[in-house]
């Protein structure tokens, strides 16, 4: 077996819940556990049948989500080129956000973690790590280069939010999958400690339309923005600082999307969660 598709990122830009979508789809066979990271690791070849033991259901395709890949150069520094060996005919899929409700969300996460205890403004304008994986072009031309734009899906979370069905629509369509009737099926996801997702599909009265925009609407309110006044409240200087060098890249892909994206360079966004 190969992997077909991968979800490469944005961290903390809705790719848990794209990934439940995913795993629900009848012909998709999507790994059984969360992130598996496998391409981040540079002994990858070593290891491909531990690799392939992961994808327990026959499919006609098979995919995975591990958002370190849009994490250059924090792993694996042949991260395209691996991934290109592995499979030259690979499919990607790249969802975005806002690129400072990003770092805070991922700053967030990252305190929750025990990665870090230093105060916001200190760990996010110290560690690249928060900057580049907000700098989309920069994190997805190198795979445009390897792939081809037309092997790569971009996505932004607020279309995703806005019409999530289109969305997934869309996806499928560039999987080269059957259009999902989500009104008929139901998933069973499961977000344990383990980070197993389950891959049983049910047939069953209940909407998994009504069940997933259910979740994604308390996904966004998680994501949205959010007035606080703890350590986690990114001051205005440090978002100003952050959008300075944000900015060439907000445009390289506002010229690749050939969308306005010059919201993303406001600096009144306030904390999200």
């Amino acid at each position: 077996m190969k992997v077909d598709f991968l979800i490469i990122g944005a961290a903390r830009s809705g790719t848990t819940s794209l990934s439940q979508i995913l795993d629900a789809h009848p012909d998709i066979g999507f790994c059984s556990i969360k992130e598996p990271q496998f391409f981040c690791k540079e002994d990858w070849r070593e290891h491909l049948d531990d690799y392939h033991s992961l994808f327990k259901t026959k499919s006609d395709i098979y995919g995975e989500g591990s958002t370190n890949y849009s994490k250059f150069p924090s792993f694996n520094p042949n991260i395209h080129a691996d991934i290109y060996e592995y499979n030259p005919k690979m499919k990607l899929i790249y969802i975005m956000r806002h690129p400072i409700e990003r770092i805070i969300s991922h700053y967030k996460f990252s305190v929750e973690r025990g990665y870090t205890n230093s105060q916001i403004d200190e760990e996010v304008l110290s560690n690249p790590i928060y900057l580049n994986t907000s700098k989309y072009f920069f994190q997805i031309h190198p795979y445009i280069e390897r792939f081809g734009l037309a092997n790569i899906k971009l996505i932004l979370l607020e279309d995703f939010k806005k019409d999530p069905r289109k969305t997934m629509q869309a996806v499928f369509s560039f999987l080269g999958v059957r259009a999902f009737d989500f009104s008929n099926k139901l998933v069973h996801s499961n977000s344990s400690d383990t980070g197993s997702i389950s891959h049983k599909k049910y047939d069953h009265p209940k909407s998994l339309v009504e069940k997933f925009l259910k979740g994604i609407h308390i996904l966004f309110r998680k994501l949205a923005p959010k007035t606080s006044t703890d350590h986690t409240t990114l001051s205005q200087d440090s978002k100003t600082k952050l959008i300075e060098q944000l900015k060439g890249d907000i445009t390289r892909l506002e010229g690749l999307l050939n969308r306005d994206l010059s919201h993303w360079t406001f600096t009144h966004t306030e904390s999200p969660k």
